[in-house]
């Protein structure tokens, strides 16, 4: 299977959010999902896939480049 994601791409969107401080609960607002499920999927217990990737960065208004190869 090809994984079109970056091995830190959980990483990067954590990273993005502390270095812009912005909250979880913000994002996980704007993307209607809770914040649990949010820090599930940048904390390595829910699934972080292309898919979540495109959504995260379509909620901040950044390009989804930063997190695919």
């Amino acid at each position: 299977m090809v994984t079109v994601l970056k091995s830190d791409a959980r990483e990067l969107a954590r990273d993005y959010l502390q270095k812009h401080g912005i909250k979880q609960r913000f994002v996980a607002e704007k993307m209607g999902i809770s914040e649990p499920t949010l820090s599930g999927r940048l904390n390595g217990r829910s699934k972080f896939d292309a898919d979540f990737a495109i959504a995260f960065s379509k909620t901040l208004g950044i390009s989804p480049d930063i997190f695919l190869k």
